[in-house]
């Protein structure tokens, strides 16, 4: 399946898409492809701000996050600086390769400009960490700062 500019529209959802969304959570749970992923709850999507992708008026991919202040002086930020802290982004995969995710990360990243945001930060988790690095470093021109690692003990 092929998207153009005008099968495809990125815009915050609407509260009454609340139910779409969280059946979209439970398939990105489903798929397993990350540790520990729980579907979010229709209630959780009404109460944040989400980025969603509509191909055709079929929501197909959302993205959110909440904005955050510096608490603590880094090597990469001020105590204080705002910033953008990216907490899912999530295609059907029949809607993968299409560059709808890196639509949806621009969306948020333009909205976190215009809120004082100086960075955006996520923590991702996937069991395919080469694709994870891929899509975040080289497309999206993020930068790697640390890796959080786990081993599991008997």
């Amino acid at each position: 399946m092929k998207t153009d500019a005008n099968s495809l529209e990125i815009r915050f959802s609407k509260k009454s898409e609340s139910k779409i969304l969280a059946s979209l959570s439970k398939k990105f749970a489903d798929e397993n492809c990350c540790n520990n992923i729980i579907a979010d709850s229709a209630e959780f999507f009404s109460g944040k701000k989400v980025a969603v992708a509509l191909f055709n008026g079929q929501i197909v991919g959302y993205c959110y996050g909440d904005i955050a202040e510096e608490v603590k002086k880094r090597s990469y930020a001020e105590v204080g600086d705002r910033y953008f802290d990216l907490d899912e982004i999530y295609v059907l995969p029949d809607f993968r390769n299409m560059k709808i995710g890196e639509r949806l990360f621009k969306f948020v990243e333009d909205y976190a400009q215009k809120q004082g945001c100086k960075t955006i930060r996520l923590n991702a988790v996937s069991k395919s960490y080469n694709q994870l690095l891929k899509f975040y470093i080289d497309k999206l021109e993020m930068n790697f700062i640390s890796a959080y690692l786990i081993k599991k003990l008997n």
